[in-house]
């Protein structure tokens, strides 16, 4: 069963105490079999092991043979948990940009990303749609630079594949169906989507800054927007699912932080209110309060025919940000229960014969 589960070591709300060693070995004990790799994990990683370690800028450029002997340390570690590595994430602000230079230094981080890659024995990259309000919203000029980026990576690796995921807050690309027009535009056997149940409810469901936590007709938009994604997308077309649940807020709180950061209120909610769906049963110790339907996102992705990798990205600062070196342990045993818990629900709602056995 945990062969088909992976967990993000992403380091959003988590304690710096939690390092990537710490968190890799958590995964492994909990039986989970693949891993998510946050690259500012890998980053904050190189900064231990080399203390006059420059990161990468938006360029690409940085220490980045330091980066890669460290990636070369982290892939010895994870063949000796017996961790694959699913994907390298976030590779982000890339797509839509007109400006020339700002192209050009989109490429040549990716060239970049490849060398951590190879190192890595990784053969995915998770892009999310930009929040640049710079950027074009033309689905061409966006399909064209993701195009490019697909082209170059089956140049360096014929195995290599692109995982591109909408973000609630993406200035142009924030819903599956825009990442499916995009998907059919660049038109590359290397690329294709990752879907998230997190942003996919953020567009189609949640409205945390609402007293409801709710959008107007939300069960009704819910329902228009899973009944098309079973229908619209191939399955071999979404490479892997990205699995989170997200916690009532106070909405003034919300906004009052998401203001203070200079982000949008979707993404400050992103980044510390995404618990793990069936909390409140796996942690009934303190108030979680998670209320997505997570479980009808995963039932239409199911409808698709697919039958790929789950990925738990959580992000909950609260209980992430303490200094308690069990905190990652928590999670990760946490995240195979939530797993069981949704294959009892899904079972439940008829798919006891075509979910994992």
């Amino acid at each position: 069963m945990a062969s088909v589960i992976a967990y993000s070591t992403d380091s959003a709300g988590m304690h710096p105490s939690h390092t990537l060693p710490l968190k890799l070995h958590a995964i492994a004990e909990a039986g989970i079999s693949q891993v998510e790799l946050g690259f500012p994990d890998l980053e904050a990683y190189a900064e231990q092991e080399f203390s006059d370690y420059k990161k990468l800028d938006d360029r690409g450029q940085g220490d980045i043979d330091k980066l890669v002997e460290a990636a070369g340390k982290i892939k010895a570690l994870c063949e000796k948990l017996e961790l694959n590595i699913l994907v390298m994430h976030p590779f982000s602000q890339f797509e839509g940009y007109e400006d020339v230079d700002k192209r050009a230094k989109g490429f040549e981080r990716a060239a970049a990303w490849f060398k951590v890659l190879k190192a890595l024995n990784c053969q995915m990259i998770q892009v999310g749609s930009s929040d640049d309000p710079e950027t074009s919203g033309d689905h061409e000029i966006i399909a064209r630079d993701l195009r490019q980026l697909a082209d170059e990576a089956a140049a360096q690796d014929p195995l290599i594949r692109i995982a591109y995921e909408m973000w609630a807050w993406g200035v142009h690309v924030n819903t599956w169906q825009h990442t499916w027009q995009i998907c059919k535009l660049v038109e590359r056997p290397n690329f294709g989507l990752c879907l998230d149940t997190f942003q996919i409810c953020a567009r189609a469901y949640a409205d945390p800054t609402s007293l409801t936590g709710l959008l107007p007709s939300a069960q009704e938009s819910l329902n228009a927007s899973l009944s098309a994604l079973s229908t619209t997308i191939p399955s071999s077309k979404i490479f892997y699912l990205q699995i989170s649940d997200g916690t009532r807020t106070d909405a003034s709180a919300l906004r009052a932080a998401a203001e203070k950061q200079g982000i949008p209120p979707l993404y400050a909610y992103s980044n510390e209110w995404r618990p793990l769906p069936f909390m409140s049963e796996i942690e009934p110790g303190q108030k979680w309060d998670e209320y997505l339907p997570v479980v009808e996102v995963c039932e239409a992705v199911l409808k698709t025919g697919w039958r790929g990798p789950w990925s738990f990205e959580v992000f909950h600062k609260e209980d992430m940000a303490q200094d308690d070196p069990e905190v990652p342990k928590r999670w990760t045993c946490g995240a195979v229960k939530s797993y069981e818990k949704i294959m009892e629900k899904l079972k439940e709602r008829g798919f006891v014969n075509r979910v994992y056995v």
